[in-house]
């Protein structure tokens, strides 16, 4: 466990600024790392800060102790005024301590005190250019080779139009013959044709941001082309901060694999759910080797959330090695894959449970603001 989770562990930058008035839950949500001290010695602390909205945080503690051993504490966070306060126990040790100027500092147990600071994490592979030969599906410039998997035209525009809605007017003529003229973009009211009353809102623009990245559009969206046998494959997504939604609901989409498979899309940092149903999960039935259990869910069925995920409105990379076998000149059986989730393994030679087929890429929409970009395919002919 130690070494696949060390992949992102050198990529470690702190955020640490000063802020004056109540800190935000952007703020104060994340991955924290820090020591703690004691009349025993000094430990090595990672503190994911879950926000839960109306300025309440959950606080997992992961305290590394000697012999590779590993204390855990649930800490319970409030917002009174300007001030974030958290308190709770881990075994018979209790914890209590502050947020300020991007940390926490506090105290543990008898004689004992810690101090945290927030840290940001990168993928190693974030931003991975596609090799010779590759096929881009989300390139630099937004849309390369992906539809609406509803059929609906692309609505792309700037950020600054991000989210504004897109009005339908229906226009009509009454013509004994074909018209002479049909409406066109530049002259969408010809001679003879009236504007309906009829107003629809038929969908909102798809921001592109300067990245390349768009939002998953309503309905979802496919890849034009198709692709059968092995590969490689490269995604990066983003989860939206959705601090009073939990379980399903909180970032939720989905990588479809042409054989019809979903690695699960999901805002996982510290939220637990069902199996295969967080970030990195094969969909109901397989989770990420990296899974860490909630002591006070125990027995429960969501009690776990897997330790590869980073914080929302941070920037993820699934890499994605799927593997068909050639029988009789055919592509047959059942692919095994292997998934790295931000540069950590958290699927190795896993079979599928759908056949392998020739199929494209899915991206699903759940309702929720994931974005994307940076998504590729390496195409990997007999092997």
């Amino acid at each position: 466990m130690t070494q696949r989770l060390a992949a992102f562990v050198a990529m470690v930058v702190l955020a640490g600024t000063a802020w004056g008035g109540t800190p935000s839950e952007a703020e104060v949500q994340g991955l924290y790392e820090g020591t703690s001290k004691s009349p025993n010695g000094e430990c090595k602390l990672e503190v994911r800060v879950v926000a839960q909205g109306g300025g309440a945080y959950k606080v997992f503690v992961r305290q590394f102790l000697a012999e590779d051993k590993i204390a855990r504490a649930e800490l319970a966070g409030r917002t009174a005024g300007e001030a974030v306060t958290f308190t709770g126990k881990g075994g018979e040790v209790e914890w209590k301590g502050e947020y300020a100027a991007g940390g926490f500092k506090g105290e543990c147990g008898a004689g004992g005190t810690f101090e945290i600071k927030r840290v940001e994490k990168k993928s190693p592979t974030l931003g991975k250019k596609p090799p010779e030969g590759a096929v881009v599906l989300l390139g630099d410039k937004g849309v390369a080779e992906m539809v609406r998997a509803n059929g609906a035209e692309w609505y792309l525009g700037d950020m600054s139009k991000q989210g504004w809605p897109v009005f339908e007017v229906p226009i009509y003529t009454v013509s004994e013959k074909d018209p002479a003229e049909w409406p066109s973009a530049e002259k969408p009211l010809p001679k003879d044709w009236v504007l309906s009353k009829e107003r629809r809102r038929a969908d909102v623009v798809i921001g592109v941001g300067e990245d390349g990245s768009i939002q998953v559009p309503r309905g979802g969206m496919n890849s034009k082309p198709q692709f059968e046998g092995s590969f490689d494959a490269h995604v990066e997504f983003v989860n939206p901060l959705q601090p009073k939604d939990h379980s399903q609901g909180r970032g939720n989409s989905g990588c479809y694999l042409p054989n019809g498979e979903e690695i699960q899309v999901l805002d996982s940092f510290g939220e637990a759910t069902y199996l295969g149903g967080g970030c990195g999960g094969f969909y109901k039935y397989h989770d990420p080797h990296c899974m860490e259990e909630i002591e006070s869910l125990k027995g429960k069925t969501e009690s776990k959330f897997t330790l590869a995920s980073l914080p929302p409105l941070t920037w993820q990379t699934y890499d994605i090695e799927y593997r068909v076998e050639k029988k009789d000149g055919k592509w047959a059986g059942k692919p095994r894959v292997t998934v790295y989730h931000n540069g950590i393994k958290i699927h190795e030679n896993c079979e599928t449970k759908n056949d392998a087929r020739k199929g494209g890429f899915h991206f699903q929409d759940h309702g929720n603001a994931v974005r994307y970009r940076n998504i590729w395919v390496l195409p990997l002919g007999q092997k």
